[in-house]
């Protein structure tokens, strides 16, 4: 059964550069980071090379201390 509100729902949640209909709209920016977005994002760390900053947090996270300045211990 086809509900209204659901093609509504999806409609907002498309990519305005190949139509593609996602749930959320963090799915829709991750689609486009990764399909339109020719940006390379370098590690700081390592200079390894990613095309999406969200694969570049994860490696972040995995290989290198991830901690923010505010989290140190006081000496």
């Amino acid at each position: 059964m086809f509900h209204f509100h659901n093609f509504t729902f999806f409609k907002k949640n498309s990519c305005e550069y190949c139509g593609k209909n996602f749930k959320t709209l963090e799915q829709v920016m991750h689609h486009f980071q990764i399909s339109h977005d020719n940006q390379i994002y370098e590690c700081k760390t390592c200079n390894v090379k990613f095309e999406g900053m969200e694969r570049m947090r994860d490696h972040i996270k995995k290989n290198h201390r991830y901690r923010k300045k505010s989290d140190e211990p006081f000496a």
